[in-house]
């Protein structure tokens, strides 16, 4: 009789438990559930607040006004992101990671997680390290736009005007910017017509660099200039308004950089850099009235990084973010719910077949004592 007693204690154990874990497992599948479908409906309320001023720096997604485009006969709008100084890993043209979703007629959204660099980019803050560029399977594109991690939310519309491609001539691309961030927009560069176009600037660059770059590329290895490019040097210097010493102390930058990371010998530096010394070296300075320069002072000009010392350079990424950092915090937030979620009911599930273990072999204990 006590066998069958036992016996019996032991099966509404067995049952008991089952419940118990049954009902945990229900309530963390609940859990995820209702976890899943706040993220959807996050996600959806940014969708629908597009271009809104509330929005922006909000979510995962920049859009794309089509319309004020006027592309016609299109079946894809792509959308192209990239680190300004070219560096990272991000996705290849036009490929399946670039397809924009539809949200309407007139509008098109990218979500920056496609690039596998989303968490990069909203802690990037007002730091404008990236550029952007939407374009669609016919053919049509809009020009490099500036982008930063507030932009996030925000919505790229064209402005009508055309500029001229920086590296070929021939070809015009159709100018951008964004509605609510006009620190951001079509970036500035010197064409290969010596024209400067576009407004905004990399983040680690300034038109100091602008006309170093210029120089240094159109100086050759052996230190000869291409005169139809070089003679423009004083109309440049004038436009942007800068100095030709600043110029020369980060063409010397530049130089001992190339050296120190060994993609420039040290005889290139030396003849690109006296070169580049005779050039500005025959310019005024449009900082000082126009007043002729002092030789001396360009020959021995110091070594600096024009970007650091005005903006601060890329590589220090971004310090005082606190908008992209709450938007940090927020995107992680679901996946760390999602994840409390699952230990809580891996917790559950351990203590109650513990507690199966314990009753049952208490159960048997009781039995084989009887027995003896």
């Amino acid at each position: 009789m006590f066998k069958k007693v036992m016996s019996l204690a032991l099966a509404s154990t067995l049952v008991l438990s089952a419940g118990a874990f049954a009902a945990s497992a229900a309530e963390a599948e609940d859990a995820v559930a209702a976890n899943d479908e706040s993220a959807v409906a996050a996600d959806d309320s940014s969708a629908v607040a597009a271009g809104d001023e509330s929005q922006v720096g909000a979510g995962t997604k920049i859009y794309f006004d089509v319309k004020s485009a006027g592309w016609k006969n299109f079946s894809k709008i792509y959308c192209h992101v990239w680190r300004a100084d070219g560096t990272g890993k991000w996705p290849s043209w036009q490929t399946k990671k670039e397809v924009c979703k539809k949200e309407s007629d007139d509008l098109y959204s990218y979500d920056i997680t496609k690039t596998g660099n989303a968490e990069e980019i909203q802690n990037a803050g007002s730091k404008n390290l990236y550029c952007v560029i939407f374009s669609a399977d016919t053919g049509s594109q809009i020009y490099n736009t500036i982008m930063n991690g507030n932009c996030i939310g925000d919505t790229v519309y064209v402005t009508g005007n055309q500029i001229e491609n920086p590296k070929d001539s021939q070809k015009t691309d159709t100018e951008a910017a964004w509605k609510n961030h006009p620190e951001c927009g079509p970036q500035k560069v010197i064409t290969s017509t010596s024209k400067i176009v576009g407004t905004a600037l990399a983040d680690g660059t300034t038109d100091v660099t602008l006309m170093a770059d210029y120089l240094l590329d159109y100086v050759s290895d052996d230190g000869t200039p291409d005169t139809s490019k070089t003679d423009k040097t004083q109309d440049l210097i004038n436009e942007l308004k800068i100095s030709p010493l600043a110029v020369m102390s980060n063409v010397n930058f530049k130089l001992e950089d190339f050296v120190k990371a060994e993609t420039m010998t040290q005889d290139v530096a030396n003849k690109k850099k006296a070169t580049i010394e005779g050039i500005l070296g025959n310019c005024t300075d449009p900082t000082k009235g126009g007043e002729k320069v002092n030789k001396d002072e360009i020959k021995n000009a110091e070594a600096k990084n024009d970007a650091a010392e005005s903006s601060g350079s890329s590589s220090n990424g971004g310090s005082s973010n606190s908008g992209s950092s709450s938007n940090g915090s927020s995107s992680n937030g679901s996946s760390s719910g999602s994840n409390s979620v699952q230990s809580g009911q891996e917790t559950t599930i351990f203590f109650v077949f513990a507690g199966v273990m314990v009753a049952a072999a208490g159960v048997f204990f009781l039995v084989r004592r009887r027995e003896n």
